[in-house]
């Protein structure tokens, strides 16, 4: 059934609302395209942000809603019959990543499937809008049965707008999205920003698309303890690549990788003595991330006592046209001399996660096994 905007009927005249369906929306045009979907309450608010499910979350606590990129689309997999009384709406809506609006796009579809077969299709083309650089789409909502209602409308401020529609904000003082009086970890992701976004353990956001086909730079800076032995941080990573491979890049064994050739990251060179103004540095080629599945960046006390606390060292994410993401090696507790600092994986083979791990180990065997690289380790030394 083909439907047009301002459509409001009962959903269960078209599909069974108590088994799993699928919402597959697709919208072709000049710019970057963001889809998410927000489950929100009886007032029409954000009040868990576990249900804004999107590239950077894909799944609700309990798969009620998970997200998956489809061509140049997504696709939703949506079961209403677990959703919680809480949970009153789903919003299904489409924004632009950076510059251009919608009033400019070739056309824009949605489609209900269930069983195999699409029971309901909306299309639009860029004359039902103007300048919106977000659009709700449609909504399924509650009210004595689930409804589906066709909005196709939008706003000129963005993923900005959507955000406020539903109680969010966006925190300028930290250069990230959050939601007011909701914990913004696990969703967050950069804005557009010249403030560096600095993470929280656990935190995970989003490189912007654009900036991390370019290369992208990890600075590890860190200065010597006042007191006691000084201190040889190095920086490293473990790297496992889609076709299967993995492997480590390091100073140690002379390992400093490749930026041209797997596994395309590459570590500039060896600081022994926390001196030089630039730290120690990895590259990885942002052409390539279709190529590369994971990477664990990691520093560890090659000379000198386990005194974290006296290096405070800080590790810089760096993209161009992207707002830096800091990670503060914050804890000092630990005589273990090997920490993982932050993952890095790939997401949908467009950018990369980061998120703040700040885990010691006793060396690189023991984070390889809590990760699970299943790598085997020797000792090697540097000349």
């Amino acid at each position: 059934m083909l439907i047009q905007r301002g459509f409001r009927d009962k959903l269960d005249k078209y599909i069974n609302t108590n088994a799993e369906f699928e919402i597959y929306m697709d919208t072709i045009g000049g710019f970057v395209f963001d889809y998410t979907c927000f489950g929100v309450d009886s007032v029409g608010k954000l009040s868990d942000d576990r249900y804004m499910v999107f590239y950077n979350q894909t799944r609700s606590p309990k798969d009620e809603i998970s997200y998956s990129a489809s061509g140049t689309g997504a696709k939703y997999i949506v079961n209403l019959s677990r959703l919680p009384m809480t949970i009153t709406k789903l919003v299904f809506t489409v924004s632009i990543d950076g510059n251009g609006n919608m009033g400019a796009i070739s056309n824009h579809t949605v489609s209900i499937n269930q069983n195999g077969s699409s029971v309901i299709d909306m299309q639009l083309n860029g004359c039902s809008f103007h300048n919106e650089k977000a659009i709700i789409s449609i909504e399924i909502y509650r009210k004595d049965v689930w409804r589906i209602a066709a909005v196709a409308s939008g706003y000129n401020g963005g993923l900005s707008d959507l955000l406020k529609e539903f109680g969010g904000e966006e925190i300028s003082s930290s250069g990230s999205q959050s939601l007011s009086g909701v914990s913004p970890s696990t969703f967050n992701q950069p804005i557009k920003s010249n403030k560096p976004v600095e993470l929280k353990k656990g935190q995970k956001v989003n490189l912007e698309k654009q900036a991390a086909s370019n290369e992208i730079l990890i600075n590890l800076n860190w200065s010597q303890p006042s007191y006691g032995q000084g201190i040889d941080l190095d920086l490293g990573c473990l790297y496992e690549l889609k076709d299967g491979s993995k492997g480590v890049v390091q100073a140690l064994g002379h390992r400093f990788g490749s930026l041209t050739n797997p596994p395309y990251i590459s570590l500039d060179g060896d600081d022994r003595s926390g001196a030089n103004n630039s730290g120690e540095n990895l590259r990885i080629n942002g052409k390539m991330i279709s190529l590369i599945k994971r990477i664990l960046v990691f520093t560890y006390i090659y000379e000198g006592a386990a005194n974290w606390y006296g290096t405070q060292g800080i590790v810089t994410v760096k993209c161009p046209s992207s707002q830096d993401i800091i990670v503060r090696l914050d804890e000092y507790g630990s005589n273990d001399t090997f920490c993982a600092i932050a993952m890095l994986e790939n997401y949908n083979n467009e950018t990369f996660s980061v998120e703040k791990l700040i885990r010691f180990f006793r060396g690189h065997e023991a984070c390889d096994r809590a990760f699970g690289w299943g790598m085997k380790w020797h000792v090697a030394y540097k000349d």
